[in-house]
């Protein structure tokens, strides 16, 4: 032991620390591209501000008029927080991802060892993208008269009618179970065969995906061309990076890949007949839910969609894959301006809730004594005050909005998260990195700031990713409770004003709470995941 500790002093004596802790400061790269895309995102809000702003539109016009006409278009204060958390989300958790690719594929490849995790984190991935460009991409719900009340579009097959919706919720619990069986009846070989194709499948969805929303949003806002040349754009740069990967891969594809894809898709039409059969079992004959609309005009269901020998009943079309509400307003754009208020609302609340419970933690562990113990005391008093509570005292003075809203669990939601960094900080105060770093001069400050934060990020992101699933439901409760702004219609709002409608418009309600549900599940999913994944004394 003796020996072991004149080697770790002797060590320490030859480090040149004058070259680890250099003492010339300057901005990093990564933080002068976001001072700088800050000061134009800055520089637009001044244009608002000063051009826009002063003669403000009743309605908020969208993205494509104001391209038309620069002077007409004002954009809500909840856009330039949320144009500021997209900065900061991108800089400081995408940039330092790409900055250490190895640790990340290495945290990725421990991350999809769990199934479950897996399915979660594709899903955020498509809530990030719908809620950023869905808006953009499909609009906003706006009134049809001749297309009211309308059914998710439905096919007749040879077991009984099923309608979209439906079909995909049993599709994606199928492809879950079917993963589940196989594993239960040791598969693992098909199941690992099958994961070299799986893993081109998801290259060639996620290129398709990041391509069709980029320039589709283009050519919307533009009008330069249509959703089709969008698709399929997105389609050769999907089969491009699938068949990339392929290449330079050290996997081979085969017999045995082609045997295993075979045996997969078996298991999943076996399961998807079954899932079929229950859902029409449970779901049409007993709890009533028809995916043929009852109570529609024909007048607003096309010849083409009518229910023959079912009077004025209503198939659905394609012009709304998932149905209308009461006045005709398409589902689909309900459910991607809902993605959009509750991105906004994720991501508004984390960069709040990030920098104050790090701060705080992080100085109440470092410092101890009175500090420690006054912070503290103030997150006790925080904790005992619901940030719901001050939310419905603020909107009596403020008015309900959304930006009040993320303000206010901004500023109240931190508490927790501070006591684990402080517990955090406390465990690494005493590691012999921070007393290197003491020993050769190095500031209190720059200590935490560049050895002790460092240690402590994990901690921070796995809190913040499984407190955002309870600001999820905080806000579609209040929406729920009609305290939020009417002119953003969010699921909870949605959820609200539909559920008269059942059983006769299952889908109006339904769809909203299902999205919102996976939506939920899926961020508490991947915050267990990645605790799991980042916490350190899980290597040991």
């Amino acid at each position: 032991m003796a020996t072991s500790d004149a080697e770790d002093r002797a060590r320490f004596e030859q480090v040149d620390w004058g070259t680890v802790e250099p003492t010339s400061g300057g901005l990093g790269r990564r933080s002068a591209l976001f001072l700088a895309s800050l000061a134009v995102v800055l520089g637009a809000l001044w244009y608002d501000f000063a051009v826009a702003a002063p003669d403000p539109l009743f309605h908020n016009v969208g993205l494509a008029e104001g391209v038309e006409d620069a002077f007409t278009w004002d954009v809500r204060g909840i856009d330039w927080l949320f144009s500021v958390s997209l900065l900061v989300f991108v800089f400081y958790v995408l940039y330092p991802m790409y900055e250490n690719l190895d640790r990340t594929k290495a945290y990725f490849d421990e991350l999809t060892n769990n199934r479950a995790a897996t399915f979660a984190l594709g899903y955020v991935t498509l809530f990030f993208f719908g809620g950023v460009f869905g808006p953009l991409l499909v609009g906003q719900p706006s009134p049809d008269i001749q297309a009211t009340s309308r059914p998710p579009v439905s096919f007749a097959t040879p077991i009984g009618r099923v309608d979209l919706f439906s079909l995909l919720v049993v599709g994606s619990i199928c492809a879950l179970a079917t993963w589940a069986v196989l594993d239960r009846l040791d598969r693992h070989r098909e199941l690992g065969a099958f994961g070299d194709v799986a893993r081109v499948l998801v290259r060639v969805a996620l290129g398709f995906l990041a391509t069709f929303t980029l320039v589709g949003t283009v050519f919307n806002v533009f009008s330069v061309a249509s959703f089709r040349v969008a698709a399929a754009l997105g389609a050769v740069v999907g089969v491009a990076l699938g068949l990339r990967w392929a290449v330079v891969s050290d996997r081979s594809f085969g017999v045995e890949q082609l045997r295993a894809t075979a045996v997969v898709l078996l298991a999943f039409a076996g399961l998807l007949v079954v899932g079929i059969e229950v859902l029409q079992f449970v779901v049409y004959d007993i709890v009533k839910f028809d995916p043929i609309a009852g109570g529609v005009s024909s007048a607003s269901c096309p010849p083409y969609a009518e229910a023959p020998g079912r009077g004025t009943n209503c198939y659905g079309t394609w012009d709304y894959p998932l149905g209308t509400a009461r006045y005709g307003q398409g589902i689909i754009p309900f459910v991607f301006t809902g993605m959009r208020v509750s991105l906004q609302v994720a991501l508004i609340c984390s960069m709040l809730i990030v920098p104050l419970a790090t701060f705080v933690g992080t100085v109440a562990g470092y410092v101890g004594g009175v500090v420690d113990d006054l912070l503290m005391s103030y997150t006790d008093i925080q904790q005992t005050l619901p940030a719901i509570i001050v939310y419905m005292i603020t909107i009596h003075v403020f008015g309900r909005s959304l930006f009040v809203l993320v303000v206010v669990f901004g500023l109240f939601s931190w508490a927790g998260a501070a006591r684990l960094v402080r517990s955090e900080v406390i465990q690494r105060r005493q590691e012999d990195f921070v007393t290197a770093a003491r020993s050769a001069g190095a500031g209190h400050w720059r200590i935490m700031g560049r050895h002790v934060l460092p240690n402590v990020s994990n901690t921070v992101l796995t809190s913040v990713t499984r407190q955002i699933p309870n600001l999820i439901l905080a806000e579609a409760a209040i929406a729920f409770l009609a305290l939020n702004n009417i002119m953003l219609p969010s699921w909870g709002e949605t959820i609200s004003s539909t559920l008269q409608f059942i059983p006769d418009g299952w889908w109006m309600s339904t769809i909203p709470v299902v999205v919102l549900s996976v939506t939920v599940l899926s961020f508490s999913v991947l915050g267990d995941a990645l605790r799991d994944v980042l916490d350190p004394r899980s290597d040991s």
